[in-house]
C-alpha cells in the first residue's frame, strides 16, 4: 500500500513538472507573438488600437461604444487563439485567463477582457 501511494506522488509531481513546462513554453510563444508587433491606429476605427506584424493584425485593443469602461484586446483565432486549443489544449476561460496575465504583464494592460475573434478587422 505505502508502494502505491508513493507513485501517485511521484505521477503528481511529474504532472506538474509538465504543467509547468507547458507554461513556460506558452508564455515563450506569445512573447515572440509580441515581439515585433507594429501599432496602427485606422480612422475607420477611432476607439481602436492594432497589433500587426508581418501585414496580419494578430490583436485589436477596443473600447466597448457602449459601457465605456469596459476595454476588449481581441486576438485573432486563426494566428492566437486556436493555437492555445490545439497545442496546448487549452479550454477558453484557461485561454482567456492566460492572455490576460500576459498582456497585464508585458503589455501593461490592465482590466482588460481578452476575447476571441474570427477577423480582427
Amino acid at each position: 500500500m505505502k508502494i502505491e501511494k508513493k507513485i501517485q506522488e511521484l505521477e503528481k509531481k511529474i504532472e506538474e513538472l509538465k504543467k509547468e513546462s507547458q507554461k513556460e513554453e506558452m508564455e515563450q510563444w506569445f512573447k515572440s507573438l509580441l515581439n515585433g508587433l507594429e501599432i496602427e491606429i485606422n480612422d475607420d476605427y477611432p476607439k481602436s488600437v492594432f497589433y500587426i506584424k508581418n501585414n496580419k493584425v494578430f490583436f485589436r485593443l477596443s473600447q466597448d461604444l457602449i459601457n465605456k469602461e469596459r476595454t476588449y484586446f481581441f486576438c485573432d483565432f486563426y494566428l492566437v487563439w486556436s493555437v492555445f486549443e490545439k497545442k496546448y489544449k487549452l479550454n477558453y476561460n484557461e485561454i482567456q485567463a492566460f492572455i490576460k496575465k500576459m498582456i497585464e504583464q508585458y503589455l501593461k494592460l490592465s482590466k482588460v477582457t481578452p476575447l476571441r475573434i474570427f477577423c480582427a478587422f
